[in-house]
């Protein structure tokens, strides 16, 4: 049976899928891939003065679809040329360039091989192609024939690879199925393996016949195109400060939320995820830190059109660039103060339809559980802490036995309720090809099913997208994008707060009773949740999600103005949510042993039902014009935009409880008495103007200069308008001509930019005076709704501004070997929104409007080395980043007379504030001679207790004690290493993430209402274990203990093994071709496998427990996954 469903799945993927889907999708059709004559007829237009060989073909690999396979020192690469056609095909391009020097070229595919005749060459065996009349080389005399084959890491063989005897004139290249043959004399000699892309190797020849060689690429950065603002610029022509991540290594040891799959392998993004939960694990993201009071989150654009991007499907995506100065995100203007994300997805290519599976299965588990007593430990740790409080204990030392021993029940809530791993799935199915001339096209499903940690939690993703482009005509092009997603979240009626209950539950309670009915009684008297109930009978939570995102963009190039071109770009997104949350009541019963019997009672709060919706769609439009030439050794290029934004929002909801009977949960089934509904909308717009222009001498020196004219419906008019300009200037060292002819240094850059950028994500209207809603007051004992006043407006409100500086070193070593860049940077956000409540006193009866008062500075650094090479057959690369930013208070409202020990301005963002501990007491004479505590004269302060410092030297500790203590919980240094290895058809893929400089608030108070502890306060202060973490044991809330202070900071360094694939490819079998696939990978991965941190019953990305709490969060989670990947 299994092995009929695999046949039929085969013959099915690899019918005429590609007709049916265009048919269905875009009613278009397109010619297969074109020959090589064609691609010889391309026309193309060039014009270049004084440029290396290098530039001229990069520049004709960019403008179609061919790829130049040469050695660079063999055609010498660097020699300059001048080239002026118009219109011409790629043949006239090639023999007007080429002829000169005497290369001559032949196609092969979509390759074409360069090569000079004065190097003897053997006749490889090859498939017809055209090529130049340059006439080849006659062979020369030898004594023994070596035949081998040339190949990448991945298997793939490799045409036109030089392959010469060093020290002589003899050689050959590599045919188009990578094979090459070649007379070697008898002695050994040494093959010299070179291609344009590839590291250059030398393999000693002694006796071999046969020989095979894998190609490790050679860093090829500076020619590649980085997605910037509005548009595309070589890397090596890029001022700004700028992080890119290709799509290929999101997909490795892929997450569930693609913004986890960027943590520690881009500079200064800087991510925390503090809950694992599925659908709601979205980190928080920033970029270089925080720098205002609000929304610190950066600017997300997929395609150019502000969206979420962490639902997208990786295999989606092409590239994602992070913009992080004012050069380079300055054209967003209003929205771009803490940084721009872009995200690029993925579009077809020339050449012939690929189909392409990627499947995996796997489970979940949590990085780390908390540790609770057992029901021996709770009893023994629940008495002392009664007695501690001048209470009896609750259990008699014969019961504290019998836990002891096993008579009597211990129960592990966590493991009896919780799945002990948690399925996912993900699944991608995408179409790919076309034709330049023609259409292309790209089609991407997929479907992710993750399980979450109790019985009624999961999330379900769908996910599409379709990428069309049609070449109406020469100067004329069209693209269609669509998106789409579904997703459906569940869990139970109480959501994470089943995780408290767990950690509360008594371990000395049986889950069940004899009849199986679920077993409850948290609190003193026997009485409280149940942990089972919770989870499966308390009701669900059910949100369904969908979202359709379109764009249609227009290009036209104007034949009659050389290098211009103009663009139209048109979106429509909309996004419907709708929310259900139906509470109900269980039974569940409570052993007492006093009796030897169960007692029944009924969770609280009667049967609800509360509904909603919520809705919204945004409209982009942009026009721009664009102007791209080279006039001799100047380069130009120029942007004007408008881009006109509009957003409307609504939603609703609606609620009944007290119903009758939970039997339905319909709206209708529920009782009229105290049934509520509401609802509100909102509509808004923005409008910007965009400039830019770039300017570069023979690609050496280079200028950059932009602006964004914004307008915003948050500000009143007058003040609505915003100018944002940015300059940036970069040298291109490596360039000069005393450097060019240095081999050891391929790239050496030094840029610098400042410029202005804005946040208007503050509260809407603050301008105008209003009345709020669903108001009331108490008047004559009953209870009258009406309006409320808002407060004072502020009619001078404004953008805030943040003006930013960034220098930055780039450097290549060896070919390409060692990489690496620094950046130093300095951001001072002013004008921030913030109420004068401090200054103002707190009679003055009336809410204060926000007025632009605060000022945050930021600033650090960012380093990033890379280092990657060939030994032999193994490929490797290695890579460490690092981003230290420190984000402070300049300035804040606050009391005239404030204390300088709590004044935050001056102190990082984020500080604690808290009293001082001195460790805890450990006799009665250190609690006589102590500044008093506890207002009485420290007669309730007790040895083992918390022992703080009098700041402020009054001999009373209270408020005026609290200062500044430890660090932030925003870590001040973020750290990446990243290890890939490849070898023979094997390939590892690793990267470790962490961070330091940070601290956490984490605070319990065990045994309060006789609750379960965490099993970490056994370490707890006694007589016999003076020394221990904790101070001494209450069965209760012991205030002394409970104050805020730097007892409960804990350092939160950690670091984690990120992502991890192991993958094996069979490309290299020719069994894996003639069955009909291009590919064929499996690999094992895993996420969040190993953390290394001093928190050990936390995860070191939780959020902070504030005093007080007793909440827990939905666990961080370590993913083990097994997977394939096909291509057809």
């Amino acid at each position: 049976m299994k092995k009929t469903r695999h046949d039929l799945l085969l013959i099915v993927m690899r019918i005429s899928i590609t007709q049916a889907f265009v048919f269905l999708i875009a009613g278009m059709t397109w010619a297969l891939p074109a020959p090589g004559q064609e691609l010889l007829d391309k026309p193309v237009t060039i014009r270049m003065e004084d440029k290396s060989l290098k530039t001229v073909l990069s520049f004709l690999e960019e403008h179609t679809s061919a790829r130049f396979v040469y050695s660079p020192k063999a055609v010498q690469a660097e020699r300059r040329v001048s080239v002026h056609v118009t219109n011409q095909p790629l043949r006239k391009v090639l023999e007007t360039v080429l002829a000169p020097m005497k290369i001559r070229y032949r196609l092969v595919g979509d390759q074409i091989i360069l090569s000079q005749p004065k190097i003897p060459e053997e006749k490889t065996p090859e498939p017809p192609a055209e090529s130049s009349a340059m006439p080849e080389a006659p062979e020369e005399a030898a004594d023994r024939t070596l035949r081998g084959t040339v190949t990448d890491a991945a298997g793939a063989p490799l045409p036109g690879v030089s392959v010469a005897i060093r020290g002589t004139t003899r050689g050959t290249t590599t045919g188009a199925d990578g094979s090459f043959t070649l007379r070697l004399p008898e002695e050994p000699v040494t093959l010299v393996f070179s291609s344009v892309g590839y590291l250059t190797q030398e393999q000693a020849i002694t006796t071999q016949t046969v020989f095979s060689v894998t190609m490790a690429p050679a860093d090829r950065a500076l020619d590649e195109v980085v997605v910037v603002g509005y548009g595309t610029q070589k890397k090596a022509d890029v001022t700004g400060s700028v992080s890119t991540i290709k799509g290929d290594a999101l997909t490795k040891a892929p997450t569930p939320n693609l913004a986890n799959s960027l943590t520690g392998k881009m500079t200064g993004v800087i991510t925390t995820q503090q809950s694992g939960k599925p659908g709601f694990d979205d980190p928080t993201f920033l970029v270089r830190g925080k720098s205002t009071f609000g929304d610190n989150g950066a600017l997300v654009l997929v395609d150019g059109i502000e969206r979420s991007f962490s639902r997208l499907d990786p295999n989606e995506i092409e590239s994602v660039t992070v913009l992080k100065d004012a050069a380079s995100a300055a054209v967003y203007g209003a929205r771009a103060a803490n940084g721009v994300v872009l995200i690029t997805t993925k579009r077809g290519k020339d050449g012939k339809t690929k189909i392409s599976y990627t499947g995996s299965t796997g489970f979940q588990m949590p990085t780390r559980v908390p540790h609770v007593m057992n029901a021996y430990e709770y009893a023994t740790y629940l008495n002392r802490a009664k007695v501690n409080l001048g209470d009896v204990p609750r259990f008699s030392d014969a019961d504290v036995e019998k836990f002891r021993t096993g008579a009597l029940p211990s129960t592990d809530w966590w493991g009896t309720v919780l799945r002990k791993r948690a399925a996912i799935q993900q699944h991608n199915l995408t179409l790919s090809g076309g034709k330049s001339e023609g259409t292309k096209y790209f089609v991407s499903l997929g479907v992710l099913n993750q399980n979450g940690l109790y019985e009624l939690s999961d999330f379900k993703r769908y996910n599409l997208r379709v990428n069309l482009d049609n070449q109406v005509t020469k100067d004329f092009r069209v693209s269609l994008d669509i998106g789409a997603r579904h997703e459906l979240l569940s869990q139970s009626a109480i959501g994470d707060g089943i995780f408290t209950t767990l950690i509360n539950s008594k371990p000395t309670e049986r889950p069940y009773t004899p009849d199986s009915i679920a077993v409850g009684g948290l609190g003193s008297n026997g009485q409280g949740l149940s942990p089972i109930g919770l989870t499966q009978q308390s009701g669900y939570s059910k949100t369904t999600n969908d979202v359709f995102q379109g764009t249609l963009q227009a290009t036209y190039a104007a034949p009659f103005v050389k290098g211009l071109s103009a663009n139209m770009r048109f979106s429509y997104d909309r996004f419907f949510s709708a929310a259900k949350t139906f509470n109900t009541p269980y039974t569940y019963y409570v052993f007492d042993r006093a009796i030897s019997k169960y007692t029944a009672f009924q969770s609280g709060g009667g049967t609800n039902l509360s509904e909603g919706t919520a809705q919204d769609a945004r409209s982009t439009l942009q026009v721009s014009l664009n102007y791209d030439r080279t006039f001799g050794n100047h380069g130009i290029s120029a942007l004007l935009l408008t881009e006109r934004i509009h957003y409307a929002y609504q939603n609703l909801q609606a609620s009944r409880v007290q119903y009758i009977s939970p039997a339905i949960d319909q709206l209708f089934a529920g009782p009229d008495l105290n049934q509520k509904n509401g609802g509100s909308a909102t509509e808004t717009a923005r409008l910007g103007y965009v400039g830019r222009v770039n300017y570069n001498y023979r690609e050496r020196y280079l200028l950059q200069a932009n602006f964004r004219y914004d307008g915003s419906f948050n500000f009143p008019n007058g003040r609505r308008w915003g100018l944002f300009p940015a300059v940036s200037a970069g040298w291109r060292i490596s360039e000069e001509p005393f450097l060019r002819s240095t081999t050891w240094l391929s790239n050496l850059k030094i840029r610098a930019s400042y410029g202005q950028f804005g946040n208007d994500r503050v509260a809407a209207f603050q301008y105008l005076s209003g009345f709020r809603f669903g108001s009331g007051s108490v008047i004559g004992g009953s209870y009258q709704s009406g309006l409320a006043d808002l407060g004072i407006p502020n009619p001078n409100i404004t953008w805030e501004t943040a003006t930013n500086t960034d220098v930055g070193l780039e450097f290549g070593l060896f070919n390409g070997k060692v990489s690496g860049e620094l950046d130093y940077f300095y951001k001072r956000t002013k004008d921030i929104l913030l109420p004068r409540n401090a200054s103002v006193p707190s009679t003055f009866g009336a809410t204060l409007p926000y007025e632009n008062i605060g000022i945050v500075d930021n600033k650090g650094f960012e380093a990033i080395l890379r280092y990657q090479n060939q030994v032999r057959k193994v490929r490797f690369s290695v890579e460490g980043n690092m981003t230290y930013a420190l984000s402070k208070v300049i300035f804040m409202d606050e009391p005239k007379d404030v204390d300088a020990r709590i004044r935050k301005t001056g102190q990082p963002f984020d500080q604690f504030f808290a009293l001082e501990s001195a460790g805890l007491f450990q006799t009665q004479e250190e609690i006589n001679a102590a500044p008093v505590q506890d207002g009485n004269g420290n007669k309730s302060i007790k040895t083992g207790d918390i022992r703080y410092i009098d700041y402020n030297g009054d001999k009373i500790i209270d408020g005026k004690d609290i200062h500044k203590v430890g660090k932030s919980d925003i870590p001040r240094l973020v750290f990446g290493f990243n290890l890939s290895v490849s070898y023979a058809g094997f390939d590892l893929t690793a990267n470790f993430q962490g961070a330091t400089g940070f601290q956490q608030f984490l605070r319990y108070d065990p045994f309060n209402l006789e609750s379960n502890a965490l099993a970490m306060f056994k370490d707890s202060w006694t007589p016999e274990n003076p020394n221990a973490r904790f101070p001494r044991l209450y069965a209760g809330l012991k205030q002394n203990n409970r104050e805020s202070s730097s007892f409960w900071l804990y350092n939160a360094t950690y670091m984690r093994l990120r992502n991890l694939e192991l993958a094996y490819s069979f490309n290299r079998f020719a069994a894996i071709k003639k069955a009909g696939f291009g590919n064929l990978r499996v690999f094992a991965s895993g996420n969040n496998l190993l953390t290394f941190s001093k928190m050990k019953d936390f995860d070191p990305e939780a959020p902070n427990i504030e005093p007080g709490s007793k909440s827990y969060y939905y666990p961080q989670m370590k993913t083990y996954n097994l997977g394939v990947q096909l291509e057809f």
